[in-house]
């Protein structure tokens, strides 16, 4: 059985689905076999980002309701061989625990499952993930994302899989301008160490508006996107 990846936050606005879908990017170019499930409903953007919105017409709600099987709900994501994709229903309400079941079964078909999380969700149901699995939060460095990362890490408290932080659109321009915290002060504010902290970088819109993940922007933030998804491999193969 492969690792978990759970990407969460715990507001909109972060950049939560642009760090799923980059790492599972990224994990699919070092030669993994990955699955991507966005279970954020109406709230899903990595079918347009992958442009593949037209073609998703099945969803693990028609798996759970027995009407197909699960491989037929998930979709190539052409550009990245080695990368499917899955998505909770864009219309139906379907709380997370309730995919609990199916995110065990996409789990045993790849060697990393990552799973974009609902705004404000951070886990999966009672014993999905294990240690050596990774929950990422993700933030900006300002004070409503910070407040909202700290009661998301309160809610993870005594669960197994290691909750790991991720400070998001960072700029050391704002932080000069003191619109915005520098890396040590949100490290010292949530009393945690940062596994990444990625700059602002006007390429990555421009490389989602082609079908690309951030990570393959040619600007500041592909070190950090690359640097991550490096740490997590290593940490998996363990």
């Amino acid at each position: 059985m492969g690792k978990i990846w759970a990407v969460c936050s715990g507001s909109g606005g972060v950049g939560k689905s642009m760090i799923a879908l980059s790492l599972a990017a990224g994990a699919a170019k070092a030669g993994r076999k990955v699955i991507l499930l966005d279970t954020s409903g109406a709230a899903r953007c990595c079918d347009l980002i992958l442009r593949l919105e037209s073609i998703v017409t099945l969803d693990m709600l028609d798996v759970l309701r027995n009407q197909v099987s699960m491989e037929s709900a998930l979709y190539a994501v052409p550009q990245y061989p080695g990368l499917h994709l899955a998505c909770a229903s864009l219309y139906d309400d379907v709380a997370v625990s309730e995919l609990s079941g199916m995110t065990l079964s996409l789990n045993a078909l790849c060697d990393v499952l990552v799973v974009d999380l609902p705004t404000g969700q951070a886990s999966l149901g009672r014993g999905v993930m294990r240690a050596g699995d990774e929950r990422l939060l993700v933030t900006r460095p300002d004070d409503a994302s910070i407040r909202a990362a700290e009661r998301m890490m309160m809610c993870c408290t005594g669960e197994p899989a290691a909750l790991s932080l991720v400070i998001n659109r960072a700029s050391a321009e704002r932080v000069r301008k003191k619109t915005q915290y520098a890396q040590s002060t949100v490290e010292n504010l949530l009393d945690r160490a940062a596994l990444a902290c990625i700059p602002e970088d006007p390429s990555i819109p421009a490389g989602e508006m082609r079908g690309r993940a951030a990570i393959e922007c040619d600007g500041p933030a592909w070190t950090a996107l690359s640097g991550m998804v490096k740490t997590l491999l290593a940490g998996a193969s363990t």
